[in-house]
């Protein structure tokens, strides 16, 4: 089994020393075959400099942008740099250690009955560490993005998740709009409402950041409410032409 693991950057130096030491130790244990792609946007902590010297250690590929771009189209090209070098599955995790490596082997278990696997906060067997606004926040924005869109599953914002290659190569990536953190939720709607892939998901604990800062702020909040409504509105045109 050949996966790929997506991991967008911006100064996260501290992070990925360990990180990616700790998923080729959980994928060498699970005889998985696992390469890395960092992709980092002109990170001024010396992010792409660390992943440089891990390259000679480990299968990593890293993509350098010259600048902050957005969480999405720097997924978009992970994504297209995973299948052109080959592979089963592509991932999609924080770099900040919120994303617990050792729940990989699940999500390649789970993928044998799923096209997209979600790693989910708020099945059984799931949980996080988040609390006040920041757990208020995440169920919000779960809550309007299933009523909206009409997911069945729990956890839609979840950003820790594993697709079936076949998906990939199947979706128009270049199609999706969003550049932000509601890319998640728009290539998920491509994904199932579209095109018809299945969905599951597998529980993951969902811990806090262990060094640097959020880039969710409130300009992405607003965003992702007004993507909500636009992929919304988009559907029911869709619905009345057919």
């Amino acid at each position: 089994m050949k996966i790929a693991i997506v991991l967008p950057t911006y100064n996260e130096q501290a992070a990925v020393s360990s990180l990616i030491p700790e998923i080729f130790g959980v994928c060498g244990k699970n005889r998985i075959d696992c390469t890395v792609i960092v992709v980092d946007d002109n990170s001024p902590d010396g992010t792409a400099e660390t992943v440089k010297e891990l390259q000679g250690k480990y299968k990593i590929v890293l993509i350098s942008r010259p600048k902050k771009m957005g969480l999405g189209t720097a997924y978009i090209a992970g994504f297209k740099k995973a299948l052109e070098i080959g592979t089963d599955l592509v991932f999609s995790m924080d770099a900040d250690f919120s994303h617990q490596p050792r729940s990989i082997p699940d999500f390649v278990e789970a993928s044998r009955d799923f096209d997209v696997v979600l790693g989910s906060r708020y099945v059984s067997g799931g949980g996080t560490s988040m609390c006040g606004y920041r757990l208020v926040l995440s169920r919000g924005a779960n809550f309007i993005a299933s009523t909206l869109l009409g997911f069945k599953a729990k956890d839609i914002t979840t950003g820790y998740r594993c697709y079936n290659a076949k998906v990939l190569k199947t979706i128009d990536l270049d199609s999706i709009k969003t550049s932000g953190y509601s890319f998640l939720e728009e290539i998920l709607f491509v994904c199932n409402k579209q095109k018809g892939f299945s969905i599951g998901e597998t529980p993951i604990f969902f811990d806090t950041r262990r060094s640097g800062e959020s880039k969710l702020g409130r300009k992405e909040i607003i965003k992702f409410f007004l993507n909500m409504l636009r992929l919304k509105i988009n559907s029911l045109f869709q619905k009345q032409n057919n």
